[in-house]
C-alpha cells in the first residue's frame, strides 16, 4: 500500500472501510505474533480475561510496552494512509489494543460503533478517526471474524444511549436489534476476513461486530485507533491505556521498521 488511489478513497467513502489483504510479509508477521504472545502474558489492568475462563480477551495499550507494537504504531503505510483518509496532516494514537479470540472461549462483541464511546467517554468531538485492524493470525469465516455494516458510518450515531455495557473496560453502546435490521436490510453485512498481515481501516462510525469463536482456530487482531490532532480527547476519566494523554503527531518510522524489532 502506497499512497491511496481515486478509487480507494471514493469506496471508503462509499463504504466506510477498506481492506489490504496480506499487506504485512510472513516475517513481519511473526514478529507480531510473538510480541503478542508476550503481551498476552502479562498481568495487570491492562489485561482483561473472558469472563467465565483465564482466556484473554483484550490488552489495552500494548504500543506503550511492547516494542513490535510500537513499530507498529508507528508504521508509515498505516499512518500515511491514515492522514489521506483524514484529510489531514497528523494524526495520534487515541488507543491501541490486542482482541485475542481464543479457540473455543473467545467471546462475541455486540454490534456498536466505536464513535459512541470515544465521543461518550473521551470527549472527542468527531467521528475524525480511524480503527486500523491488523490481522495477527488469519481470519476465517469459520472463526469469529468482525462483521461490518458496509456504508453504515453514513448514518451517523445510531446507538443506544441507554444501552451501556461494560466489556472489559469498554463501554458499548449497543445498537438496537430493529436499527441493525433496518442497516442490514439496505446494506448488507460482510465478514472481514484474510491471511495474517492483512489490514482493515474503518471509519469509526461503521456499524460492526463478532460472534463467539466456536471453533479450534484462535484469532487475534490488533487494534490501533487513530484520530486527527485537532480531534483531541477532552474528558480524561478513563486510564491512560484506554485514552491518551498525548495527541502529538505520529513520526513514522522506516518502512522495515518491522523487521528491526526482531533483532
Amino acid at each position: 500500500m502506497n499512497m491511496l488511489n481515486p478509487d480507494q478513497l471514493a469506496s471508503f467513502n462509499d463504504q466506510g472501510f477498506l481492506l489490504f489483504p496480506s499487506l504485512f510479509s510472513a516475517a513481519e508477521t511473526a514478529v507480531l505474533r510473538a510480541g503478542a504472545a508476550n503481551a498476552m502474558a502479562r498481568t495487570g489492568a491492562e489485561v482483561v480475561c473472558e469472563p467465565e475462563s483465564e482466556a484473554v480477551r483484550l490488552v489495552y495499550g500494548v504500543h506503550r510496552f511492547e516494542e513490535a507494537f510500537d513499530r507498529l504504531g508507528r508504521h508509515p503505510q498505516l499512518i500515511r494512509a491514515a492522514e489521506q483518509l483524514l484529510e489531514t496532516d497528523g494524526v495520534y494514537i487515541h488507543q491501541s489494543r490486542l482482541n485475542p479470540k481464543a479457540a473455543f472461549e473467545g467471546g462475541n462483541w455486540d454490534w456498536h460503533q466505536d464513535f459512541a464511546t470515544w465521543h461518550d467517554r473521551d470527549g472527542l468531538a468527531e467521528p475524525r478517526a480511524l480503527m486500523v485492524a491488523v490481522f495477527i493470525e488469519d481470519v476465517t469465516a469459520a472463526n469469529a471474524p468482525l462483521l461490518i455494516v458496509p456504508g453504515s458510518h453514513k448514518a451517523g450515531l445510531v446507538h443506544d444511549a441507554n444501552d451501556n455495557r461494560e466489556a472489559g473496560g469498554y463501554t458499548l453502546f449497543t445498537i438496537p436489534p430493529a436499527t441493525l435490521a433496518d442497516l442490514a436490510k439496505d446494506k448488507g453485512i460482510e465478514a472481514q476476513t484474510g491471511p495474517a498481515g492483512s489490514v482493515l481501516i474503518c471509519h469509526s462510525n461503521i456499524v460492526h461486530g463478532s460472534s463467539n469463536n466456536i471453533t479450534p482456530w484462535p484469532r487475534t487482531i490488533f487494534y490501533l485507533n487513530v484520530a486527527a490532532c485537532d480531534n483531541p480527547p477532552t474528558i480524561f476519566k478513563r486510564a491512560e491505556h484506554h485514552c491518551t494523554r498525548d495527541w502529538s503527531p505520529i513520526e513514522p518510522l522506516g518502512a522495515d521498521c518491522l523487521l528491526g524489532a526482531a533483532e
